[in-house]
């Protein structure tokens, strides 16, 4: 295949082609071929290495030289031509990232060593997943060879040892042009689709819409619409203030860039507060724009708030934004990020049952290149970002499969893949990778009709050594790949806990028609038993806490043994580890972590967890432990039977309540509601001011209410209330 040929497609049709060259001189012939693209017409280079090694072996002039753990630095700007040396480091979210700045009519050029030298090589990736004790066991390389297999479909090709794909001509559809309307605002659109949803925006902020949704692939300039409405609405309207919120600082950039774009436009000028290389604000007019966390900016009173990436901030968080004032979000549906499809599940499913007004739009034409571009058609396939479950079975008696990765369908790992997608996980290509390539993780499903209608990924932890778990315990070293062994290890010095053998179950989910009906619960059993049968010491889990998600796996027999000191910056959940042990040795040692866990609990609601969810905290509480009778003084007995016969206010016998809630949450009882439970947890245990127990739980009297609820406590404890 002569590579003039495709470089004369490429730049003839507008489309992309992706170019993968194997060989010791790979970087070599990359070079070539961007120099024979350059000679034919002007352009900018992007080179992508792992720590600059060998990228002097490109002899191409004036391009720009990033690091690996730079690519997502380099989202938002655009590129003629990519080399990207994968030699060394082959990351598929850095493939997801970099592939997507490369315009219409360039070149994605990727570097291998030859190719049987490359799969049997262990990139910087995969090095992480040869932790002990699987180190024996190897790499299993099917990451590498699911990107051979892909490439020399349309718009692709292989050179080298061996050559694959073939010229096909344009195959993407025209771009309609776009129409000049005379507006500065509206001609700063590159396509018609941004034109279309900038008026829409618009028209909803006017129309008194509550919110406005904006959905769309990456790379349709959804960032950067948004951007220009923030100008539009700002200059030619009242509002004063807004606030912009994403998970991250660089999430919002390109909206603070086009925003400053559309004042230019309109001969508006602007002071921006840069820091650290980042813009957080923007002053102009005696308005301002500025950047918040997305915790921060759903607390904030500001009548216009735009919420970029909100496919990964929870959904409670999210309906926050909605008490007042008009909200713009927008959400990648198909992306390295992930879980697009799962907000359009969670969120916008709740949101249109709300009643409140909203609008709603989505952008399907590409920034960069043309639509149908068979390099992004390649990417989505390669990395699964499109993946879906297939349509749920009609006959739904379902078995347990173990999944052998090595052989698993195409059709099958798609629709696997695809459940995760829609379900509540915030997919990376990343995690792709490490199913497929880290020795210790392996997949199972629940199955009807040979569809999987339950997903299960899975990581073998424990069976470490002695002198590793010596270290671990002196607070020496920590182990990527043990989350739960190691931290029980590292917080609570049970050192033979490491030794266990444990089966952490890394994600499950259901297909999502099909939830709510127990084919999770089903799957959990199913792995509890193929565990017990393995002579698998525990089964564990790890996830950002949410009510409904920890319910889950508590009422399903698992126990919290930890949660993290800080909520995570992105999500704003604590991230908590539950534990079902399975053999005696792991329930003695699962019986005095908790122990510890509780104290720990128990003593930090006040100050640490003083935010945490009260119906968050009574679950983290539930498992069953003996003792933890409570102990009273004569005077708190009295003060605590004069408090419920309504003789005293709680102030004067909070002391001995706390005693009793106590004692309650120490040996997990049953005998509240969970809402009553939770307002123990609130008043008493984490100290909220009385009107926050009216406004979070609706109380417009909650000194009686608590009255009654200690009164129901009495008579729940063994003979307090005889005592009292």
């Amino acid at each position: 295949m002569d590579p003039e040929l495709i470089v004369d497609e490429a730049i003839n049709t507008g489309e992309r082609r992706l170019i993968v060259i194997s060989g010791k001189d790979s970087l070599e012939i990359a070079s070539e071929i961007a120099n024979i693209w350059l000679s034919k017409r002007e352009g900018r280079l992007l080179i992508a290495t792992h720590m600059g090694v060998d990228s002097d072996r490109v002899s191409v002039d004036d391009a720009t030289s990033i690091d690996f753990d730079q690519t997502e630095e380099v989202l938002g700007g655009t590129w003629d031509l990519l080399i990207a040396d994968l030699s060394h480091q082959f990351r598929a979210n850095d493939i997801g990232r970099l592939i997507e700045v490369v315009r219409g009519g360039g070149l994605a050029i990727l570097t291998i060593p030859p190719v049987e030298e490359w799969i049997n090589s262990m990139t910087e990736f995969q090095r992480r997943f040869m932790v002990p004790p699987f180190e024996s066991r190897g790499v299993r390389q099917l990451f590498k060879s699911r990107f051979l297999r892909s490439i020399g479909k349309r718009g692709t090709f292989l050179l080298g040892e061996e050559v694959r794909g073939e010229l096909c001509g344009r195959v993407s559809k025209e771009r309609v042009p776009i129409e000049r309307t005379g507006d500065p605002l509206f001609d700063l659109c590159a396509t018609r689709d941004q034109q279309r949803v900038l008026r829409s925006i618009f028209d909803a902020f006017k129309g008194g819409k509550r919110a406005f949704i904006l959905t769309a692939n990456r790379g349709r300039g959804k960032s950067a619409v948004i951007g220009i409405a923030l100008s539009l609405i700002m200059t030619r309207s009242k509002v004063r203030n807004a606030v912009v919120t994403s998970p991250s600082i660089e999430g919002v950039q390109t909206i603070f860039n086009f925003l400053m774009k559309g004042l230019d436009a309109q001969g508006v000028s602007y002071e921006p507060l840069v820091r650290e290389g980042k813009i957080i604000a923007l002053r102009f007019k005696g308005k301002s724009v500025f950047y918040l966390t997305p915790e921060s900016a759903a607390e904030v009173e500001v009548s216009l708030k735009v919420v970029d990436e909100a496919a990964s901030i929870p959904v409670t968080t999210l309906f926050k934004f909605l008490s007042g004032g008009f909200t713009i979000f927008s959400s990648t549906i198909h992306g390295y990020e992930g879980a697009g499809r799962g907000f359009s599940l969670r969120f916008l499913g709740r949101l249109r049952k709300s009643g409140i007004p909203h609008a709603e739009e989505s952008m399907d034409e590409p920034i960069r290149y043309p639509p149908e571009d068979p390099v992004e058609r390649w990417l989505y396939d390669f990395l699964l970002l499109d993946a879906e479950p297939g349509d749920p079975p009609k006959n739904l008696e379902a078995i347990y499969r173990e999944i052998s990765l090595d052989s698993i369908s195409e059709e099958y790992l798609r629709k696997f893949y695809g459940i995760y997608i829609l379900a509540h996980y915030r997919n990376r290509p990343n995690d792709l990778a490490t199913l497929l390539d880290a020795p210790h993780h392996f997949a199972r499903s629940l199955e009807a009709e040979g569809e999987p209608i339950v997903s299960l990924h899975l990581a073998e932890e424990g069976g470490l050594p002695n002198s590793l778990l010596e270290d671990m315990v002196r607070g020496m070293r920590d182990l990527p790949g043990h989350m739960i062994a190691s931290r029980i290890v590292l917080h609570y010095s049970f050192k033979s806990f490491g030794k266990l053998r444990g089966w952490r179950i890394v994600r499950i989910a259901t297909h999502p028609e099909l939830q709510g009906m127990g084919f999770g619960t089903r799957a959990l059993a199913e792995v509890e038993r193929e565990a017990r049968e393995k002579g698998v010491d525990w089964l564990g889990a790890g996830f950002g806490a949410t009510e409904d998600l920890l319910r889950f796996w508590v009422r399903s027999g698992y126990h919290p043994v930890h949660i993290s000191p800080s909520r995570n910056a992105v999500t704003g959940e604590y991230s908590v580890l539950v534990l079902k042990p399975l053999s005696e040795e792991a329930s003695k040692l699962t019986e005095e972590v908790l122990k510890e866990f509780k104290r720990r609990i128990l003593a930090s609601l006040h100050d640490v967890y003083f935010s945490l969810n009260p119906m968050v905290a009574r679950l983290l509480l539930k498992s069953k432990l003996y003792g933890g009778k409570a102990k009273l003084s004569t005077s708190q007995r009295n003060r605590l039977l004069g408090y419920v016969r309504g003789s005293y206010v709680y102030e004067l016998a909070s002391d001995a309540i706390h005693e009793i809630v106590r004692s309650y949450f120490w040996q997990g009882r049953d005998c509240l509601t969970p809402r009553e439970e939770a307002i123990l947890v609130a008043k008493v245990l984490q100290g909220k001011p009385w009107e926050t127990l009216k406004s979070r739980f609706g109380v417009k009297e909650p000194y009686e209410l608590l009255r009654e609820i200690v009164s129901n406590l009495l008579s729940c404890l063994d003979g307090l209330r005889d005592e009292a």
